[in-house]
């Protein structure tokens, strides 16, 4: 017997009052975690300020490079894909030990090598222990660049941050300020992920570019630009003498060019993740979500930010 169209609801599941409500309470759960999250987040990075222990600095660097590292290599679902992971974490453990050698006292003339040694010795390790198997066509070549790509990726770009603490950056006074460097270029950078995320949230209509990111909105892109913006005047006005190097126009113009970095950062860990068909990195800080959600867009504004206080210092 056919049903009766009169019977039908004219009110679709999606659009319900119940569906709305539920959206409405995990958007407010999310935000709820995200916070709690930035908040731990901001209290560990402002330690690291105070105390200012380069060890502390050293054990946070080496904490979120290998574990972002573990995740990029967790990513992979494909079954017997090999990642030569036990090189990867030794080249890389070598490298972050290399890396904060001079401030502990240890000089010598390769160590401003130590990017490019650090990837031919991962690429001679790889290789070798990859004449182990038979070869598998294509295969055989996107194990290895799959391997040294992570390398690159979560360690090598991420490195910039401790590169930036060694500059010999001074405020206005004489004294050392390559820490409130620092503490300028990951505000801005997380400034920018809040601003797309609350005005994307809020606001968000107009999808971005759907077939990386179907959560990305122009509308939060706009977001992610304004508090980058507010952002930066707001921490020139606070730390005016501490970061010299940075005038009012460069406060807009930077935050402006790192905005539109760290988006291309997230929009980088994206790719990554439909490529491979994964929802989450992980799920070490509810709300944000693993290593890599933490670190995706400092790790391509750290290099910018890097070449920036190179240019003008």
């Amino acid at each position: 017997m056919p049903e009766n169209p009169a019977d039908e609801s004219t009110e679709s599941p999606a659009n319900s009052p119940e569906a709305v409500a539920t959206t409405s309470e995990l958007k407010r759960r999310a935000f709820k975690s995200r916070l709690i999250s930035t908040v731990i987040l901001v209290a560990i990075i402002a330690g690291a300020f105070w105390t200012q222990q380069t060890w502390l600095y050293a054990a946070l660097f080496a904490i979120l490079s290998i574990g972002a590292l573990i995740e990029y290599f967790r990513l992979f679902p494909i079954r017997g894909f090999r990642r030569f992971r036990w090189q990867t974490y030794g080249v890389s453990v070598g490298y972050v030990v290399l890396l904060f050698a001079p401030i502990w006292g240890f000089e010598a003339a390769w160590l401003s090598e130590l990017d490019a040694l650090a990837v031919a010795l991962l690429v001679i390790l790889v290789v070798l222990e990859r004449l182990r198997y038979p070869l598998e066509g294509f295969r055989t070549l996107d194990e290895i660049a799959a391997t040294i790509f992570g390398f690159i990726y979560c360690v090598l770009l991420f490195s910039f941050i401790p590169k930036l603490l060694m500059l010999p950056l001074e405020s206005t006074g004489g004294n050392p300020s390559s820490h409130y460097y620092l503490i300028y270029l990951v505000a801005i950078t997380k400034l920018t992920d809040m601003g797309a995320y609350i005005v994307g949230s809020l606001i968000g209509r107009d999808k971005m570019i759907p077939h990386v990111s179907p959560g990305k909105t122009w509308q939060g892109f706009g977001g992610a630009i304004f508090f980058a913006v507010a952002g930066s005047f707001t921490l020139y006005f606070a730390m005016d003498d501490r970061i010299p190097l940075i005038t009012p126009i460069h406060a807009f113009f930077l935050a402006v060019i790192l905005a539109l970095i760290a988006v291309l950062g997230d929009l980088a860990e994206s790719i990554l993740k439909r490529s491979l068909e994964v929802k989450d990195s992980g799920h070490v800080m509810p709300g944000i979500g693993g290593f890599l959600d933490l670190i995706d867009s400092v790790i391509f504004t750290a290099p910018v930010f890097y070449i920036y206080l190179l240019i003008f210092s």
